[in-house]
């Protein structure tokens, strides 16, 4: 390469940050890039999705089982990547199942009270519950809808993130950053939201795996509910929804992402869930940011089980 190219690619990445996602599921391993330029107010744009197939049973339930045939996988995704340039500077972050993390949260005010430690029971104690070497943590502080804020504790077991650690090391990847998959399902989600909606819009987000569905409602506020199916106090998925949404307001649209076909299995597809609600129901699409890379298959650009793997990199270019 050229002192000139070479020099080209350094000006960009100060100027333009880029990440990649890495989503490792039981079929695929997925991975977007995504890039932003580093002002304020800047769009995020796709650079590339890719996808390579996961044999079966090489990951069970989080469990990486079969860490031969994942780092092949990625290597695979990355080699088609671009070399030089602001490529090699990509910050990189692989997700972590919502069966292998266990999150609660307590009110940051009770947390900081010094005077009698919060009872375990209620979920508030991290030194004492949390911090066992046998488990990872991580926290943040978030804001509520009545002007204080809370902390959210999430815990996994170290070997959870261990595992992702050395099979990326293995395939030649540094991984700064580790997150839930809902979590990075939730954040495309509400990027979408915050590009397609009006700043007061009331909407729903879905995410769907083989385990259920995750729901959020989001409002103005940020997110103002959440909610998990199976569960026993609901009969089907259509209630827990009706439940989150709540009767104050009518619903501006929804958004779904990972399996979505599992609602057509539970006989509520897309289409039937925006009629019974009244407004659109959308799967997720990476297409809008895609931003004419002619390069990307349009199966990706479509696809709503990109949605983790966009989440992912998203973080990354917005912090």
């Amino acid at each position: 390469m050229s002192k000139e190219s070479a020099l080209r690619g350094t000006m960009l990445t100060v100027t333009r940050r880029y990440a990649a996602g890495i989503d490792v599921g039981e079929d695929a391993v997925r991975l977007a890039v995504v890039s932003r330029w580093l002002r304020a107010n800047a769009a995020v744009c796709v650079e590339q999705l890719e996808c390579a197939p996961l044999p079966s049973g090489a990951v069970i339930d989080g469990d990486f089982v079969d860490r031969a045939a994942i780092v092949s996988a990625l290597r695979e995704v990355f080699g088609r990547l671009p070399s030089g340039g602001a490529w090699r500077a990509l910050r990189c972050a692989m997700a972590l199942p919502a069966s292998a993390t266990i999150t609660t949260r307590i009110s940051l005010a009770r947390l900081m009270e010094a005077r009698e430690p919060v009872p375990a029971a209620a979920g508030g104690d991290p030194h004492g519950v949390l911090e066992p070497a046998a488990l990872a943590v991580d926290w943040s502080v978030q804001a509520t809808g009545d002007g204080h804020a809370q902390v959210a504790i999430v815990a996994t077991a170290r070997r959870h993130v261990e595992a992702r650690v050395e099979t990326a090391a293995e395939a030649g990847i540094a991984l700064p950053a580790i997150d839930g998959e809902p979590t990075a399902a939730l954040r495309a989600m509400r990027h979408s939201g915050s590009v397609e909606l009006d700043g007061d819009a009331r909407y729903l987000v879905c995410w769907l795996e083989s385990r259920g569905l995750h729901g959020w409602l989001v409002g103005s506020r940020g997110v103002e509910n959440d909610v998990r199916y199976p569960a026993p106090e609901y009969r089907s998925i259509s209630e827990a929804l009706h439940d989150l949404a709540g009767k104050d307001a009518p619903v501006d649209c929804i958004y779904a992402g990972g399996q979505v076909e599992l609602l057509a299995h539970a006989g509520v597809p897309l289409p039937v869930l925006g009629k019974t609600f009244g407004c659109p129901a959308l799967p997720f699409e990476s297409a809008p940011y895609c931003n004419g890379a002619a390069d990307i298959a349009a199966a990706h650009r479509r696809s709503p089980r990109f949605a983790t793997a966009f989440g992912l990199a998203l973080r990354e270019v917005m912090q």
